[in-house]
């Protein structure tokens, strides 16, 4: 799905470019404005409430009017006292650091059981947050219908689902309020676009995944110009190193929690190779159980290096 999913996505590119307007025009007209943006990927801290208010209070001065984090650690299938207290306390200072107005969303990579899941939903509720995301895993829709059926903060799930069936069975258990189809891996564009018209079908709110670069960021932005039902989209680039925006720049700027509406030909970014030679492709292992998992710095080896060993 991944290998479709690119290649249908240049297609479109290669046809926008070719017709010289933005992929969104060639399927209808935009439905809003502007885009509303949340920032991933800030919070490579470490772990107390006084860096993570520090960390979070950078994020809108950058501009942004919402965030995400996953604040429980290592934690997986069941979170101690201690834990959970250090996990609350984080949130607690994120929301300080935002203020009352922006949205506050938080993920759990499907670490916890049902049970589990809806305490600390209960924990989380005082920090209003606009979402909470995988509380459990989502290979059983199940037990994420069991966990937002028991509580009053919005579920959100769907980057770990692929196909279109799939998704199907989220909508018709009602197992989710939002739906979060990764445009990189569940067919590309037009297909994020049928995911999203059938979650409007039953009344749910559609926020595409996206933890790529600048390209699945600018396809997601064509996107979601069209979904009536969209919440917000998010993204890595600010917060990620310095040359990635550079590598392949055309995506506009968050401004005041927004992108502005895509205008340039195809998905509206273009790419340096110069810059992409600089910084070869690495093989990468992220392991969401190991300490310190946030700081996201885990390089294994250069890939040609990779090869000839297994070679």
């Amino acid at each position: 799905m991944a290998a479709l999913s690119v290649i249908e996505m240049a297609c479109w590119d290669i046809m926008g470019k070719a017709l010289d307007v933005p992929v969104h025009r060639l399927m209808d007209r935009p439905v809003r404005q502007s885009i509303k943006a949340y920032e991933n990927g800030w919070y490579t801290v470490e772990r107390t409430s006084e860096e993570f208010h520090r960390a979070a209070r950078s994020v809108v001065e950058y501009g942004y009017r919402a965030l995400k984090l996953d604040p429980f650690g290592t934690a997986l299938n069941e979170i101690g006292e201690p834990e959970s207290r250090e996990a609350i306390g984080l949130v607690e200072a994120v929301r300080d650091a935002i203020g009352p107005v922006s949205e506050l969303f938080i993920e759990a990579h499907g670490r916890f059981p049902p049970k589990v899941a809806i305490r600390i939903v209960k924990e989380l509720a005082p920090y209003r947050p606009g979402w909470l995301e995988e509380p459990v895993g989502p290979e059983n829709p199940n037990l994420l219908a069991q966990v937002s059926q028991g509580c009053d903060i919005p579920i959100a799930s769907g980057e770990r689902v692929h196909t279109r069936l799939d998704f199907r069975e989220l909508f018709e258990k009602r197992a989710v309020d939002i739906v979060r189809p990764d445009i990189t891996m569940c067919g590309g564009i037009a297909e994020t676009r049928r995911i999203a018209a059938w979650a409007e079908a039953y009344g749910m709110l559609v926020a595409p995944h996206n933890v790529g670069g600048p390209i699945s960021t600018a396809a997601s932005l064509q996107v979601v110009a069209l979904v009536p039902n969209f919440k917000a989209q998010g993204h890595f680039n600010d917060f990620a190193e310095s040359w990635i925006k550079g590598a392949v720049p055309g995506n506009p700027e968050v401004i005041d929690g927004y992108f502005a509406i895509p205008t340039n030909p195809g998905l509206g970014v273009t790419v340096d190779p110069g810059i992409i030679e600089q910084h070869p492709r690495k093989r990468v292992h992220f392991d969401l159980n190991a300490e310190k998992w946030h700081f996201r710095q885990a390089v294994v080896e250069d890939v040609d290096v990779a090869v000839s060993k297994q070679a």
